[in-house]
């Protein structure tokens, strides 16, 4: 898992030739890579003629150009909604190759209404993207507050939680959900029976 710099302000110690072989290596060691980019994808138009001269949103535009999927994932509500939809076009716009897998985080009824789902694809398909909508992750902050507060994995700190299976059924292979066998399985469970 590569989370980024530490400071906004480091950007400039970002360049994209560096940032692509930090990459290629640790796809060598590993399996999956997983990459959280930050959210701005404008080009530094004055700049992309110096390949040299440091990009300030290099460090999210490489990763988007080399990525096998792209999960693009927004804020279930009346903000979130449109930001997505604007952020979908700018990805467009930035990285034409790209499919992303588009998820609606934090989904309740008391920020869309009844059926908070059903209302969600129904404006998506009204008003959203050509990009479809793939997933919808549940607000279960019981679950997030735990992981969070204990510096852990959801796997680990809320196994059974709603949020925990919604990832799973997005990110693990039709196999892999129905096994619950993980690095982590055995210690969230015994967890969970204490």
């Amino acid at each position: 898992m590569l989370t980024g710099i530490t400071r906004a302000d480091r950007w400039t110690e970002l360049r994209a030739p560096a940032l692509a072989l930090v990459l290629e290596r640790a796809r060598r060691n590993a399996d999956v890579v997983i990459v959280d980019t930050g959210f701005c994808l404008e080009a530094d138009e004055e700049l992309s003629f110096d390949t040299l001269a440091p990009r300030r949103n290099a460090a999210t535009l490489r990763p988007l150009e080399l990525a096998d999927t792209i999960y693009a994932v927004g804020a279930a509500d009346p903000v979130g909604v449109p930001r997505l939809v604007r952020g979908l076009a700018e990805l467009e716009a930035a990285v034409p190759q790209a499919s992303p897998v588009v998820v609606m985080n934090k989904v309740r009824a008391s920020s869309v209404g009844r059926n908070p789902e059903r209302q969600l694809r129904e404006a998506w398909e009204r008003f959203g993207p050509a990009f479809a909508l793939n997933e919808f992750l549940p607000y279960d902050a019981a679950a997030a507050d735990a992981a969070l507060l204990s510096g852990s994995l959801l796997l680990e700190a809320a196994p059974e939680s709603m949020l925990r299976r919604a990832v799973r059924r997005l990110v693990c292979a039709p196999d892999q959900q129905k096994s619950q066998s993980s690095v982590f399985s055995s210690t969230a469970r015994r967890r969970a029976k204490d």
